[in-house]
């Protein structure tokens, strides 16, 4: 699942920071307001919902003030408009042609997501009656599953940043598995470890153009996650370390975050999501991993 949420976190997200100029504070944050506001539905005699500032700030655990700059900075580029209660997604700026292409990747990166889950062998939660499904609630899940793994991971990858660029550089070691469905089911119980060359190493500029950040941003995040044992050196490439993968605490983010996966699937289903037979949710197509060559 770990690397799965690595390959869900990388592809969309190498999408969002070129939407939002390398901001990934911007884009999580656009991300949560965007989340009650999508799929909403103008014939509703209730309007969309509305969040305020504070209540930004509270859900990430973000200083105040940091929320309401980056708020400010979405409503006066038209991505937000804002109301008594607060602030909301702009409609015109989701019926744009680059925000719906953005977000039938978003909702599809999460439908291969579980896909991929379902391949592997863990078993889908079981959902009684379920409301015909609206691909919104795809786009909510892939947000949700997102902003879990920033929370679970709050401990362990103090800065969201260097969460991103760790996650890419696990998402590309995985990447041979990951293009090998047969390879990705052996491997999914974690009882063996694959082989070197089935785990490539990955240079920090081949992550930085993945995501579409600065080498020179990237090159920071990676020295931190070095100097912690996160990622080894291997020669001038990179690794995500097993053995911090393997640490008590790795463990029990890992746990933490299956536990909340697992929920947010439940809800899925219960929102019509075909989880008996994920494939057949796709808006688009299976997208691609983010090339790293």
């Amino acid at each position: 699942m770990t690397r799965l949420l690595a390959e869900l976190q990388t592809t969309i997200l190498s999408q969002a920071i070129r939407l939002f100029e390398d901001d990934i504070d911007r884009i999580t944050i656009f991300a949560l307001i965007m989340r009650d506001t999508y799929g909403f539905d103008p014939a509703d005699q209730r309007p969309p919902h509305s969040i305020s500032a504070h209540s930004l700030a509270m859900s990430l655990s973000r200083p105040y003030e940091t929320v309401r700059r980056h708020v400010n900075a979405l409503v006066d580029a038209g991505w937000c408009t804002r109301g008594p209660d607060g602030v909301r997604a702009s409609p015109a700026e989701l019926e744009s042609p680059e925000v719906v292409a953005f977000l039938t990747l978003m909702h599809d990166a999460a439908v291969r997501f579980v896909a991929d889950l379902a391949h592997c062998g863990v078993p889908m939660p079981e959902v009684g009656a379920a409301r015909p499904y609206h691909h919104a609630a795809g786009v909510q899940a892939a947000i949700d599953m997102m902003l879990a793994v920033i929370d679970s991971n709050r401990r362990t990858h103090g800065d969201w940043l260097e969460l991103v660029v760790f996650s890419t550089i696990y998402c590309a070691n995985s990447r041979l598995i990951s293009a090998d469905r047969g390879l990705a089911r052996r491997y999914a119980d974690g009882r063996a470890t694959p082989p070197s060359d089935l785990c490539p190493p990955v240079r920090t500029s081949a992550v930085a153009r993945a995501l579409g950040l600065p080498e020179a941003t990237v090159r920071r995040r990676v020295a931190s996650l070095c100097a912690d044992g996160r990622v080894e050196r291997l020669g001038k490439k990179l690794m995500v370390s097993e053995t911090w993968l393997n640490r008590p605490e790795s463990v029990a983010t890992s746990t933490q975050s299956f536990a909340i996966v697992r929920l947010l699937l439940a809800r899925l289903g219960a929102n019509g999501f075909p989880l008996e037979d994920p494939s057949r949710a796709y808006l688009a197509s299976r997208p691609a991993i983010p090339a790293f060559d």
